[in-house]
C-alpha cells in the first residue's frame, strides 16, 4: 500500500525526502492490528510534528479507519484519509478538486482491486498484492473491520504487474494479501484461486522464485500442497498463523 502511495506522489512531481532531512509533507500509513501498532503509529505522528511543526501531516491506513479521535487528539490540523481514499492523496495536494472541499472524491472508489506497483523501493525482491479485505471476523483481530470485504485482483492485472516487475530486475515475487487464501472467492463469473495465480506466474520468463506470505490453515488446499511438488519456482515454505491450538478457543 505504501509503495502504491509513493508512486502516486512521484507521478505528480513530488520528491521523496531522505529520513535525515526535514520534509514539507509527512505521510504516515498506519497499522492497527495490535495496541503496540497503534502506539507506534501515534509516536511516528508526534515525531513528524516535532521534526517540522510547519509541515503538512497526513495520516492514512487502518488506524485512521477506526480511531480518528486518537489522531485528531494529537493535532486537530492533521489531514486524515481512509483506506479507500488513499489513491486521492496526491491529487488533493496538487490542488485538484477533492472530497475535503466538494464532498466528492477525485477518483470514486470502485470497490475493485486494480492498483499496481512498478518497483519496490529498497528491496531485491518485490511484494505483489493480489488480495485485500477479510470476512473471518476473528475475535482478536480488527482487520475485518478496517479492511472491508474480500476483494481480489484480476489475473490479467496480476500477470501484467509481475511482468513489469521482472523487467525492472526483480527475480523473486512474494504474493501478499490480507487473507491470501481467499483469493478469487469474490469473483462471480470467474472461478479461480491462489493456485491459478501461481501457475500463471510460473510461466513468466525471468521470474525465478515465487513465495507466499502468511496464509490461514483453513485455506491450505490439497491443490495448493500439490503445487509445491510440481512447480519449480514456488519456494517450499508456508507461514501459517495459529493463535491457539485449543479446539475450544
Amino acid at each position: 500500500d505504501t509503495q502504491i502511495i509513493r508512486e502516486g506522489f512521484l507521478e505528480k512531481g513530488f520528491k521523496e525526502a531522505s529520513q535525515k532531512k526535514r520534509a514539507d509533507i509527512y505521510l504516515i500509513n498506519t497499522c492497527t492490528v495490535t495496541s503496540s501498532a497503534d502506539s507506534k503509529s501515534r509516536e511516528i505522528i508526534r515525531r513528524s510534528i516535532r521534526e517540522n511543526p510547519k509541515a503538512k501531516i497526513i495520516v492514512t491506513g487502518c488506524l485512521a479507519e477506526l480511531d480518528v479521535g486518537q489522531i485528531k487528539g494529537i493535532n486537530k490540523d492533521i489531514l486524515i484519509f481512509k483506506n479507500k481514499e488513499k489513491e486521492n492523496i496526491a491529487y488533493f495536494l496538487t490542488g485538484k478538486p477533492d472530497n475535503r472541499i466538494t464532498g466528492k472524491p477525485v477518483n470514486r472508489p470502485t470497490g475493485k482491486l486494480t492498483n499496481r506497483i512498478t518497483f519496490f523501493k529498497g528491496r531485491t525482491r518485490s511484494f505483489l498484492k493480489i488480495q485485500d479485505g477479510c470476512d473471518n471476523f476473528c475475535s482478536y483481530c480488527k482487520v475485518s473491520l478496517v479492511r472491508g470485504k474480500p476483494k481480489s485482483k484480476p489475473l490479467k492485472l496480476i500477470f501484467k504487474e509481475a511482468k513489469g516487475l521482472v523487467r525492472r530486475g526483480f527475480k523473486e515475487i512474494v504474493l501478499t494479501g490480507i487473507c491470501l487464501g481467499a483469493y478469487g472467492r469474490d469473483f462471480k463469473k470467474e472461478r479461480v484461486d491462489l493456485v491459478d495465480v501461481i501457475e500463471g506466474l510460473e510461466k513468466i520468463k525471468g521470474l525465478e522464485r515465487i513465495r507466499l506470505s502468511s496464509i490461514e490453515a483453513g485455506d491450505i488446499t490439497d491443490s495448493l500442497l500439490k503445487s509445491f511438488l510440481r512447480l519449480t519456482k514456488l519456494c517450499p515454505h508456508l507461514h501459517i498463523p495459529i493463535q491457539s491450538g485449543d479446539n475450544v478457543i
